[in-house]
């Protein structure tokens, strides 16, 4: 099977993805929209022209939808208690970035909109050292010219 390409986005939203929340009405029930997952960076908030405040990620992020089209983008846009989700682990992991993906689903809902959001935690958004994960894998490839692992264990101290 060939490999999907990916389309980039300027900003990611389930709406530019073409994810139809309404489908939760229709169906009467929780609708598969997507699978985001990514690295967030940064939080920026901003206020529209019309003076509404909104929040998005920075990072590097990726997207599945339910029907099969792959996203990526380096803004994200997230309904609220996500977004909240990952601002709370940025605050926390200091300096580094933050690892995440959902599956977000819409559901049915008695509010004004008809639906809400809910998502499933895929990977547990927590803070990413991308330079231990880098070292964790260069652990099992020698340096050139040095003694491996083996050769090092199989040496003993002989004093004279």
């Amino acid at each position: 099977m060939p490999e999907v390409e990916s389309t980039p986005l300027a900003g990611m939203t389930m709406k530019k993805m073409g994810c139809d929340p309404k489908e939760a009405i229709r169906q009467k029930g929780p609708v598969f929209m997507a699978r985001i997952y990514g690295e967030a960076a940064a939080l920026k908030t901003k206020e529209s022209k019309s003076g509404d405040v909104y929040s998005y990620l920075i990072g590097t992020f990726a997207a599945i939808t339910a029907g099969g089209e792959k996203y990526v983008a380096d803004k994200l846009f997230l309904p609220g208690g996500l977004l909240e989700n990952i601002e709370a682990a940025l605050a926390a992991a200091d300096t580094h970035a933050v690892q995440f993906g959902y599956d977000i689903f819409a559901q049915p809902d008695d509010g004004p909109i008809g639906y809400r959001y809910a998502a499933k935690t895929v990977i547990k958004s927590e803070a990413a050292d991308r330079l231990k994960a880098m070292e964790d894998s260069l652990v099992a490839k020698p340096l050139p010219g040095a003694p491996t692992q083996k050769q090092v264990e199989g040496k003993t101290d002989k004093k004279k």
